[in-house]
């Protein structure tokens, strides 16, 4: 079970699931582009033995949707930073995947008081000019309304913890079950990442990091392996057979690298 938790962040209010935890660091996960604090329930299972859990519904995303017009990456980053300083007992243990990464080393290197540990998921600085359309290309092949969970999670590949994260992600709506965001709010989300370097933030980040990518990921291992060299408290893991949702793809083997990682800097379960 998990409580609801409101924070307010400029002129909105967003939503984070508190999973529980009794016991120092506070955890804080954020989610990538197009999904929801939710997707992290599997993790929070055996992350709630490490301390407490909260996921973030990121601005734009689940039900942190109401009136949101500013998804600029400055929006984002100070979105973490209210979280933690509303919600948690800082310095917490980061964790982000794909947008939520670049949101968590941003917000490291910006606010490095807050973070205790950081871990990132197939997250570049690097821009990417052709990331805006691939993401409407992607977003826009889902064949919405689905008619049931059922056939989203066949759409989505069948049984699977990744089909069904996605498929359980979805709101449901008179007509069917429709995404929990807007695919011209997630094309603006990434806006800056078409020509915007990240990399002076990355190698400024100070607390020990992990950064971890999939084998089989469209992200670039090589791209990983530099960012890791460029940043001395950054330790690098590709987990093997694993593509970009690695947290969903291969959950076993997430939960070893991440827990190695957590008992390597005295988070003990």
């Amino acid at each position: 079970m998990s409580e609801i938790l409101t924070v307010k962040s400029g002129n909105i209010v967003l939503r984070a699931l508190d999973y529980g935890g009794c016991r120092p660091p506070d955890i804080l996960l954020l989610h990538g582009l197009a999904g929801r604090g939710r997707e992290w329930a599997a993790t929070a299972e055996w992350l709630t033995s490490y301390g407490r859990v909260v996921a973030l519904d990121q601005r734009g995303h689940g039900d942190s949707r109401d009136g949101v017009r500013d998804l600029s990456r400055d929006a984002y980053v100070q979105d973490v930073i209210a979280t933690i300083e509303q919600k948690l007992s800082a310095p917490v243990v980061l964790v982000g995947q794909s947008m939520g990464g670049l949101h968590a080393f941003l917000a490291a290197a910006r606010r490095p008081d807050l973070v205790r540990l950081l871990v990132i998921v197939e997250a570049p600085p690097e821009p990417d000019p052709s990331v805006q359309l691939q993401i409407r290309r992607w977003l826009s092949n889902w064949p919405v309304p689905f008619l049931s969970r059922a056939a989203a999670q066949a759409f989505f590949g069948g049984d699977s913890l990744y089909a069904r994260t996605f498929a359980e992600s979805l709101d449901e709506v008179p007509d069917g079950y429709r995404p929990a965001f807007e695919v011209d709010h997630m094309v603006r989300a990434i806006a800056d990442v078409t020509a915007t370097s990240y990399w002076p933030e990355w190698e400024k980040v100070p607390c020990p990091t992990l950064l971890v990518g999939g084998e089989t990921s469209f992200v670039s291992a090589d791209l990983l392996r530099r960012m890791a060299q460029s940043n001395p408290a950054c330790q690098y893991v590709q987990v093997s057979g694993a593509g970009h949702d690695l947290h969903l793809e291969t959950p076993t083997e997430w939960r070893r690298t991440l827990c190695d990682f957590l008992q390597r800097h005295e988070v003990n379960g």
